[in-house]
C-alpha cells in the first residue's frame, strides 16, 4: 500500500430509513391510489431530506455553501435503486478484481471496486477518495470496504457531498458568497464532472436548474 496508512471513522451511526425493494415495489408497481407511485418517492426523498436536516446545514456551514444546494442533490440522489444492491456490486467486484494482476489488467470485464456507489447520497468510491485527498490506487481493499461502510452512513455521507460540492465550486473559482447561477454550475459539474470546460457545463446546466427550480421546497424542508 505504498506505506500509507489511512483509517475511516464514521462516529455518527444514526441514519434514515434506506430506501430497500419494497419502496422499489411500491413506486413501480403500485398505483397513487394505492399508496405508490412518483409521490411515493418523492415522500421518501422529502423524508429523508427532513429527517438529515441538520446534518445537511452543518455541512453546509461548514463548506460555506447554501444549505439548499447540498438538500437538492441528497434530494436528487436517494432513493431509486435498493441501497443493497451496491454491497452486491462491490463484492462482486471484489472477487472479480482479486488477482493476479495481469488477470485483472486484461481479462477482468468487470468495474474495477473503486467504481462502486455506496451512500443514500450515491458516490463513488474512487470520488470520496480524491475528495478526501486520497489516491483510490493507494487503498487497500479492506480500506476500500471501511469507506464504503462509512458512506453508508449519512453524517459522512452528507459530509462527504458538501465536500465535494466545495470542491466544485472551487474548480470554477467561485470562493465567496454562492449565488443561484453559481448553483446551477455546481449543480451541473456534480452531475456531469469536472473534466469538462465551464462553456461546454454552461450548454447543460439541467441538474442545476433543476435544484434552483425547486429551492424553496428544500428551505421548507430544512428549516
Amino acid at each position: 500500500m505504498n506505506g500509507i496508512t489511512v483509517t475511516f471513522d464514521c462516529k455518527n451511526k444514526f441514519r434514515a430509513p434506506t430506501w430497500g425493494l419494497v419502496d422499489l415495489f411500491k413506486w413501480k408497481v403500485l398505483s397513487k391510489q394505492l399508496g405508490g407511485g412518483v409521490h411515493y418517492i418523492q415522500d421518501f426523498k422529502n423524508a429523508w431530506v427532513r429527517f438529515n436536516k441538520q446534518n445537511i446545514r452543518a455541512a453546509a456551514q461548514k463548506q460555506r455553501l447554501p444549505a439548499e444546494l447540498i438538500a437538492g442533490v441528497c434530494w436528487i440522489e436517494v432513493a431509486g435503486d435498493p441501497n443493497f444492491i451496491d454491497r452486491v456490486a462491490f463484492i462482486a467486484r471484489l472477487i472479480d478484481w482479486s488477482g493476479p494482476s495481469i488477470v485483472d489488467k486484461t481479462l477482468t470485464q468487470t468495474s474495477p471496486p473503486e467504481k462502486t456507489s455506496f451512500g443514500s447520497v450515491s458516490m463513488q468510491l474512487r470520488t470520496a477518495a480524491h475528495t478526501l485527498g486520497l489516491k483510490p490506487a493507494d487503498l487497500s481493499l479492506l480500506q476500500l470496504n471501511q469507506l464504503a461502510s462509512c458512506l453508508e452512513y449519512d453524517a459522512f455521507n452528507i459530509d462527504i457531498v458538501a465536500r465535494h460540492l466545495r470542491q466544485l465550486a472551487n474548480h470554477d473559482g467561485f470562493t465567496g458568497e454562492i449565488n443561484r447561477n453559481q448553483v446551477r454550475i455546481i449543480g451541473a459539474r456534480y452531475n456531469r464532472g469536472s473534466a469538462l470546460p465551464l462553456d461546454a457545463i454552461r450548454k447543460n446546466t439541467s441538474y442545476g436548474d433543476f435544484i434552483v427550480s425547486n429551492w424553496n421546497h428544500y428551505s421548507q424542508l430544512l428549516w
